[in-house]
């Protein structure tokens, strides 16, 4: 509306003396009160005599009835904000502090997953190697008593040198479990032994196939080798050297053995052999190998 007509635009008391007070004019007056009903009437509101609230109650419905309408995917608006990761409404804005939660549990830049507070389980079970897995506990994908081999020189996390050492019984409860004393009682009270796989080939277990029998799993088996049987003898009759083998007569000009020949004409010997000269020796059996560390899953 437009101000009052002094001066300054503002209204004055005057002091009784040199300065009169402000003259309101019935033009500003009528503006005044025509303002007031406008604001009435635009609410709906009839004007009251005995009525002392209707300007404030008239600007409150107008500035309810003029309140913006609730946002949606294609019209600006009112827009809704809750404080939780579980709404499906899709017309409300996430919460600061929700928003954080679901960046403390992306993933970082190098892959790894961030601790998500709020997170302490997966909402589906999966599983691992056949073991459920809800995120809530620690599992052993690989199972307890598994035997690898590993190309360093010290047993992994989880794992044991299988050394035949003595162990607890109850540090180590699941692996007692699953071997009991096969390997060994240890004290027979408090410990028991792991296998001791140094430098042990593995052979597969028989289990009822007959090919080795008589054995149980995880039992230790010497070394062998298949009996080789015959003989070999040479004799000199006349001047002339012969090699008698099982029974049969040859010159000894077909046998290929250096053979010490005696002073007299008739004598007889045993030819010896040594397989030295033509393939590699050792005090053992063994084909091409590698040495690698065996360790038992705990």
């Amino acid at each position: 509306m437009y101000p009052i007509d002094t001066q300054d635009g503002l209204f004055h008391d005057g002091n009784g003396i040199n300065e009169l007070g402000t003259v309101l004019p019935a033009s500003w007056l009528n503006q005044v009160q025509a303002e007031l009903i406008a604001i009435l009437t635009a609410a709906r509101i009839k004007p009251e005599k005995a009525t002392q609230n209707q300007v404030i109650t008239a600007i409150k419905m107008l500035i309810a009835s003029s309140a913006p309408a609730a946002a949606t995917a294609d019209i600006a608006g009112v827009t809704k904000i809750i404080d939780s990761l579980n709404s499906n409404d899709k017309f409300s804005a996430l919460s600061a502090r929700q928003g954080k939660v679901l960046n403390d549990s992306k993933l970082d830049k190098d892959g790894t997953a961030k601790t998500a507070d709020t997170a302490s389980r997966l909402k589906t079970v999966r599983k691992i190697n056949g073991v459920p897995f809800d995120g809530s506990m620690d599992i052993n994908a690989t199972p307890v008593g598994a035997v690898h081999y590993f190309a360093i020189d010290w047993a992994p996390t989880g794992w044991l040198k299988a050394n035949g050492a003595a162990i607890s019984r109850t540090a180590y409860a699941n692996l007692f479990a699953a071997l009991g004393t096969r390997f060994g009682a240890g004290d027979g009270k408090t410990t028991f032994n792991l296998p001791d796989l140094r430098g042990e080939f593995i052979r597969a277990y028989d289990n009822g196939r007959g090919v080795d029998p008589w054995r149980g799993n995880g039992s230790w088996q010497g070394d062998a080798i298949r009996n080789i049987t015959g003989r070999i003898s040479v004799a000199r009759r006349g001047g002339g050297d012969f090699m008698v083998q099982e029974g049969a007569l040859y010159h000894s000009s077909s046998f290929n053995a250096k053979i010490k020949i005696g002073d007299n004409d008739d004598w007889g010997s045993v030819v010896s052999f040594d397989a030295s000269r033509i393939v590699p020796i050792a005090n053992e059996n063994r084909p091409r190998n590698i040495a690698l560390l065996a360790c038992i899953k705990i």
